[in-house]
């Protein structure tokens, strides 16, 4: 992908109206498309500089139970003060030793950063509202040369758009896409976890919420929700009034569709076992951003493709975009020349497979390269 073209994204990305998790997850894991770079993270601070919120571009499902510790453990007040200096008269830190001296000797790095080749560090303060602050990580593995002044200089054109996502908070209201993601856990008759596929340990992570440094009850009261299928389950079979073994979780990610059932027959011996099942689906919108990224189209034209495959009508998109109907028309005609279809109908299943096919080959084979 062209570096216009991804930079064009981003900024799409971060105004396009999507949740604040899923406009700042998609941002970490493009952006090194822009600035070579892996495992970027974007972390909230307190008026100190302190972690209160933290969002990974990288998958940390496994160690979710002792990063926000290993990361919270790290930043004291002495580390917080020497970076509160130096952001006061510098735009960015691109020596992890100007917080500690014996960085490359601490926990943080030799628990999580060197996990995730996380070596070359380029930290990135941005003013929020309130008194808030967010930092934006950047990282390369150690064998990749370190950050410079024009990687800086990229990053911080973006920083505002950053800013601007995190400020539009979570929707949860939004029109969802086809299942993109599924998982499965055993559970017996009491709700207690027996097995969980690794697509489903990252599905629920995901359904917690995808960041760190979290009130970690909101994940007890998920597990909670999946304990009580298995009780629903259980009470069907004993012949009470029990609601059906099926719930829809809402979050900031999306949405995620969790069903029990009986695997080794039903009853209540303790050797029966319970399969709950649980089904991702994303915002038709970032999918639909997703592939036209990768279309041949112009700007305008990709603001037309995705009002149109999201079933607005011709008159509604010349309002919104403040463009005549000759000129919707037109965009339309040009369109369908360049993504070789002949209706509106065919629009939308070709995005959604471009879509599929782009978020499982592109992030991979994109930072493979920088590795």
């Amino acid at each position: 992908m062209k570096q216009s073209h991804a930079l064009a994204y981003l900024r799409q990305i971060c105004c396009s109206g999507l949740s604040r998790e899923l406009a700042i997850g998609e941002f970490l894991k493009t952006l090194p498309l822009v600035v070579p770079s892996n495992s970027n993270t974007f972390s909230v601070g307190d008026s100190q500089l302190r972690p209160v919120y933290h969002i990974a571009g990288f998958e940390l499902a496994d160690m979710a139970a002792t990063a926000p510790e290993i990361i919270a453990a790290y930043h004291t007040p002495e580390r917080q003060r020497r970076a509160n200096v130096w952001f006061a008269s510098h735009p960015c830190i691109g020596d992890p030793r100007v917080m500690e001296q014996g960085f490359y000797a601490t926990d943080l790095y030799h628990l999580i950063y060197r996990r995730f080749d996380m070596h070359h560090v380029l930290w990135l303060p941005l003013p929020l509202d309130g008194g808030a602050a967010g930092v934006l990580g950047l990282y390369r593995p150690q064998h990749q040369k370190p950050f410079d002044g024009r990687d800086q200089t990229r990053v911080l054109s973006l920083l505002p758009y950053l800013a601007h996502a995190f400020r539009a908070g979570n929707d949860n209201s939004f029109q969802l896409g086809p299942p993109c993601g599924s998982g499965m856990l055993v559970m017996d008759t009491q709700g207690k976890t027996v097995f969980q596929s690794p697509e489903a340990t990252r599905l629920l992570e995901l359904a917690r919420y995808p960041r760190l440094l979290r009130d970690m009850r909101g994940q007890d009261r998920l597990l909670a929700k999946l304990a009580e299928l298995c009780r629903n389950l259980l009470g069907i079979y004993r012949g009470e009034d029990a609601p059906p073994p099926s719930f829809s979780h809402h979050a900031a990610t999306g949405q995620y569709l969790f069903k029990a059932y009986w695997l080794n027959g039903c009853g209540d011996q303790p050797e029966r076992l319970i399969g709950v099942t649980v089904e991702y689906r994303q915002p038709l919108t970032l999918k639909l951003l997703r592939a036209l990224r990768d279309q041949p189209l112009s700007p305008a034209q990709r603001e037309v493709a995705l009002l149109l495959a999201q079933g607005e009508p011709f008159e509604k998109i010349g309002q919104r975009l403040h463009i005549k109907m000759t000129t919707v028309r037109d965009h339309i005609g040009k369109i369908y020349t360049k993504l070789n279809i002949h209706q509106r109908e065919e629009l939308l299943p070709k995005l959604l497979a471009a879509s599929a096919s782009s978020s499982e080959q592109l992030y991979p084979a994109e930072t493979e390269r920088f590795r």
